[in-house]
């Protein structure tokens, strides 16, 4: 096998991951409600829909005028139809496997974060391939895809403790403890900083007061100091005439 015809197979892996993608993320923003989390899945469905596009149009540049030939071809439509058919056998039961809607989410999260990884790994096997046959421009086209998706999975861990806290809520009917503790470490945090503000406040004013007085005190002194003088030249004068 050259070098050429191995990056094309795992473009055809990265464009069978993408394309079952598309059909994931569309089924889980039906079972999504409003918010940070749906708003994510919205932003990835269209990275992901442009990803697709670009793998297609560089197959395209590097199989010819019909993309490949007809053995390379039927393999990269296997591909997708495989994962076509995996991701539409699985969609009914994302949608059943819990009666918690938040729970869903948060199923749906975790499910999506493996398969995040999956396309990292994916672009990261792309990538060295492309480097190998000195294929420049496959192995850009990987780099930039794999930062979405380092960039997707960072923004859904971040999401995933919030869905996890509303699960809790969710099937337990209490707020959770751990949302309470947040709030009231803040609140912590709020106080030792004003007390902190305050005495340092203090100590300022303090210290302003305490210079103050000593200004003061060598004032009077000197003014002590300048008046005992001219007594003296005064008295030394008298002294001075009477002789």
């Amino acid at each position: 096998m050259d070098p050429k015809t191995l990056v094309l197979q795992y473009l055809d892996e990265a464009h069978a991951t993408e394309t079952a993608l598309v059909t994931n993320l569309r089924a889980h923003l039906t079972m999504t409600s409003e918010g940070s989390y749906r708003d994510l899945l919205q932003r990835h469905l269209g990275e992901t829909q442009r990803q697709v596009k670009a793998i297609d149009r560089r197959r395209s540049q590097l199989g010819g005028k019909d993309g490949r030939g007809l053995v390379a071809g039927a393999v990269g439509l296997a591909r997708d139809a495989v994962g076509q058919a995996l991701v539409l056998t699985k969609g009914p039961i994302d949608a059943v496997r819990t009666m918690s809607q938040p729970e869903r989410m948060l199923k749906n999260a975790k499910d999506e974060c493996a398969t995040e990884a999956l396309e990292i790994a994916t672009y990261d096997s792309l990538e060295a391939a492309a480097k190998a046959a000195g294929d420049d421009v496959t192995a850009r086209l990987a780099r930039e895809h794999r930062a979405e998706e380092e960039a997707m999975l960072r923004d859904l861990r971040k999401e995933i403790p919030k869905l996890a806290l509303l699960t809790v809520e969710d099937k337990t009917g209490e707020k959770p403890a751990a949302a309470t503790r947040s709030s009231s470490g803040r609140s912590a945090s709020t106080s030792r900083a004003s007390s902190s503000t305050k005495k340092k406040a203090s100590t300022a004013k303090s210290s302003s007061g305490t210079r103050a007085k000593s200004t003061s005190t060598a004032r009077s002194s000197s003014s002590k100091s300048s008046s005992s003088g001219t007594r003296k030249r005064s008295t030394a004068s008298s002294g001075s005439k009477k002789s």
